[in-house]
């Protein structure tokens, strides 16, 4: 192999990448990208098996090949190397890659690339075309709150929902929970390729996570594929494949309250600088976050049993409702306030054991619960 690219068309196959690799991979394909160089195009893959990318990028294939090397290296060779260079890459016959960028010259130990496991699925499934701001929007929303817990495979990714709206329009729904919170958004979005017909998936978080990479591009659309037992995101010369998490997720809906008897609308903004103002006190197991809700007013208290106490009151001329003292992980109202474009929040409640329902007017179809932490 041999090719020849500018650096800054190899530098963004390399970086969506660095996400996928496993640099703890007890094999060393595991922690390697593999490029294949043909017909005027270098092909880059990358894989842990859950996920799985694949882009294409234009090249000067001087002789056509592949190669395998450590990802995470070539990256940072490249990433070195001064902008607007052209870069030449060589693959010899013991594998071994030599990267030459004016007078600079490197060389990197490689594996035979017949080594890397073939896990992109071939094939053609049900897919639509979604606008890219959109999927990115629903993912910010909830990505937050899957659960890292790998005895619970179920919680650990993003639920995915389509169904039919209008002949052109599909409702995409997103669910996640960590048994603590959970993060519901839909959206009514354009769709003009698709069938009508309905899908639900569990898309692993690591794949969630990395499609913000892929996001970053210049497309302004991301097509969605069902294939087989993965799902596939395809947008801006990147495609990223993602294992289906095969568990049932949870009834979701009996978790969501009804509308409670407490309501209050609180500035966003000066709801998350009090909340990060008397959490400063917090560490480790002392995270309960104490708020008392009462006619014109909210008051908010942390108490650290070794460095003291902190106390902030918020004017909230609109409520007249009944007092309430609950307690809350604050971390996790601050969490849900990030993930809103919104100006004020609204939580409802009906009392200090029911969860917590937040909501924004500006963002209907977004809903978050919180639990409640015991006084």
């Amino acid at each position: 192999m041999k090719v020849r690219i500018d650096k800054g068309a190899l530098i963004t196959p390399l970086y969506r990448a660095q996400g996928v690799i496993d640099r703890k991979a007890s094999t060393n394909v595991l922690a390697c990208v593999h490029m294949v160089a043909a017909d005027g195009s270098l092909t880059f893959t990358a894989t842990d098996y859950d996920v799985t990318m694949t882009a294409d990028v234009s090249a000067e294939v001087i002789e056509p090949g592949a190669a395998l090397v450590n990802g995470r290296a070539l990256f940072d060779v490249v990433r070195a190397l001064p902008d607007g260079v052209d870069v030449l890459m060589t693959c010899d016959d013991s594998h071994r890659i030599r990267i030459e960028a004016g007078r600079a010259y490197y060389h990197l130990n490689g594996l035979a690339p017949e080594e890397f496991p073939d896990v992109v699925e071939e094939g053609s499934g049900k897919r639509l075309h979604l606008d890219k701001e959109e999927v990115s929007g629903m993912l910010k929303r909830t990505l937050f709150s899957v659960s890292g817990d790998e005895s619970r495979p179920a919680l650990n990714g993003v639920l995915l929902e389509i169904e039919p709206a209008s002949p052109t329009q599909a409702l995409i729904r997103m669910v996640s929970t960590d048994g603590h919170r959970l993060s519901r958004v839909e959206r009514t979005v354009e769709a003009s390729d698709y069938d009508g017909s309905s899908y639900r998936c569990i898309v692993h978080r690591r794949g969630a996570a990395e499609l913000q990479r892929i996001f970053e591009g210049s497309d302004l659309g991301v097509i969605i594929e069902f294939l087989g037992r993965n799902v596939v995101f395809s947008s801006d010369h990147a495609r990223l494949q993602v294992r289906q998490i095969e568990e049932s997720f949870p009834e979701y809906q009996r978790v969501i309250p009804d509308q409670g008897d407490v309501s209050v609308v609180l500035g966003k903004t000066a709801l998350v600088n009090a909340i990060r103002r008397v959490s400063s006190l917090a560490s480790g197991k002392h995270n309960l976050l104490r708020m008392d809700l009462e006619t014109g007013r909210i008051s908010l208290e942390m108490v650290h049993a070794d460095f003291g106490d902190a106390h902030e009151e918020l004017e909230v001329p609109e409520y007249e409702g009944q007092t309430v003292s609950v307690g809350f992980n604050p971390r996790y109202l601050v969490d849900v306030c990030q993930v809103l474009d919104t100006d004020s929040v609204t939580l409802e409640m009906s009392d200090q054991f029911s969860p917590c329902l937040i909501q924004a007017e500006d963002e209907p179809g977004s809903t978050f619960v919180v639990m409640p932490m015991r006084l």
